[in-house]
C-alpha cells in the first residue's frame, strides 16, 4: 500500500523513520503546502513524489493511506477530507479537537468503509500488553502515578511574544492535548472511564495550559499524572498495590521498561522494544487493513471515543476553550 505523509514537523520524520524500518507501507509522497519544505523532506529520506496542493493529493489514485501530522486544529477538517477520498488515514495524536469531532469523523469513516486510525502509541508497544498480564502480581491496586514532563522547543518562542500552534488556543495546543492524551489514554486502555476526573493546571497569558496535574479516580483506586511543557523532570510510572509494585521507566509515551517490585526484590518483566517506538503501531495497522484482527479497530476507536470524552471534561473543569468546540460540523 502507497502512504503519503501530510505535515512536515518533527513527529512526521519519526514516522517516516519507523515507517522505512517497519517496511510494510511504501512512502510515495511528502505533501506539504510549502513545495520547499516537502522537497528537503523527501531528499533526505529518498521519497520519490512530492505535492504541494491538496485536492491533487486527495485525487492521486496511487495513494491509499494519509499520515496527518499538522497542528491539532486542523485534524478533522483534513482526515474528513481524506475520508471523502476514500483514502484511509493514519491521524497524529491527539486524534481531533474534542469529543464532537470524533463522533462526525468516526461515523463518516465508517460510512465509507475506510479506517481513521488513531497514532497513539503506549496501546501498541509490547511492554504495555505485558504490563496488562502483569498487574494482578502487586495485589489490590491502590495508587498510580505518572509523570510526562517534556519542555517544549517552541516555549522560547511563546516567551519571546509569538503563538506556536502547540500553545495556541485557536490550534487546539495546551499541555492536555499534547501530553496528557498520553497517561489518559494508558489508564482508559488498562481501566477503562473513571468513576470521575479532576484537572488543574497553570496557564500563560493567552490561556494556554502549560503543565497540570490530572486525576482519575476508580472504585478502588486513583491515578494521578503530571504533565509539563514548561520544566524538565523525571517521566514514570508507577502502579502501586498492597503486596508490591510496578515502576515503567521513561515517559507514559514509550513503557520502556516493566519492573516489578516485591518486598526489594526486583524482576525485570518487560522485553526490550524498538527504539523507534512508532513501528509498532505502524505494524498493527498494517495488519488491520489487510485483514488481521479487524476487531482492533473497533476496540482502539472505543478507546479513543473514551479518551476524547475525559479530555472534554478536564478543558471544561478549567475553562480551556478552542474555537473547534464552537464550530457546526457538516
Amino acid at each position: 500500500m502507497k502512504l503519503a505523509t501530510v505535515g512536515t514537523s518533527t513527529i512526521t520524520e519519526h514516522f517516516i523513520q519507523s515507517l522505512k524500518q517497519e517496511g510494510s507501507f511504501t512512502l510515495d509522497t511528502i505533501y506539504s503546502r510549502d513545495p520547499h519544505k516537502a522537497q528537503v523532506l523527501a531528499e533526505k529520506y529518498g521519497v520519490p513524489n512530492t505535492c504541494s496542493d491538496w485536492m491533487t493529493l486527495l485525487a492521486n489514485p496511487a495513494i491509499d493511506v494519509l499520515y496527518i501530522a499538522t497542528p491539532n486544529a486542523t485534524h478533522y477538517g483534513l482526515a474528513r477530507d481524506a475520508v471523502l477520498a476514500k483514502k484511509h488515514v493514519i491521524l497524529e495524536k491527539p486524534y481531533v479537537s474534542n469529543l464532537k469531532e470524533f463522533e462526525s469523523l468516526h461515523a463518516l469513516a465508517t460510512k465509507n468503509h475506510v479506517y481513521v486510525f488513531d497514532a497513539i502509541i503506549p496501546m501498541h508497544l509490547p511492554n504495555y500488553a505485558i504490563l496488562k498480564s502483569v498487574l494482578p502480581r502487586i495485589g489490590a491496586l491502590r495508587i498510580i502515578n505518572l509523570a510526562m514532563v517534556q519542555r517544549s522547543s517552541r516555549l522560547n518562542s511563546l516567551y519571546a511574544g509569538e503563538e506556536p500552534a502547540i500553545f495556541s488556543l485557536k490550534q487546539s495546543g495546551g499541555a492536555l492535548m499534547d501530553l496528557g492524551v498520553y497517561p489518559i489514554s494508558v489508564l482508559v486502555g488498562l481501566f477503562g472511564a473513571p468513576q470521575s476526573v479532576k484537572y488543574t493546571c497553570s496557564t500563560y497569558t493567552n490561556g494556554i495550559d502549560l503543565n497540570g496535574a490530572i486525576t482519575l479516580t476508580y472504585p478502588t483506586f486513583i491515578a494521578n499524572a503530571t504533565i509539563a511543557k514548561d520544566s524538565t523532570g523525571l517521566n514514570f510510572t508507577v502502579f502501586g498495590g498492597d503486596s508490591g509494585y510496578l515502576h515503567l521507566d521513561k515517559a507514559p509515551s514509550q513503557l520502556m521498561s516493566v519492573t516489578l517490585n516485591q518486598g526489594g526484590v526486583l524482576t525485570e518483566l518487560g522485553e526490550h522494544q524498538e527504539g523507534l517506538s512508532m513501528v509498532y503501531e505502524i505494524k498493527d495497522f498494517f495488519g488491520v487493513l489487510h485483514g488481521d484482527r479487524p476487531e482492533r479497530y473497533t476496540e482502539w476507536m472505543a478507546l479513543t471515543r473514551t479518551v476524547m470524552a475525559v479530555m472534554d471534561e478536564c478543558r471544561h473543569q478549567v475553562g480551556l476553550t478552542f474555537p473547534a468546540d464552537q464550530e457546526v460540523l457538516p
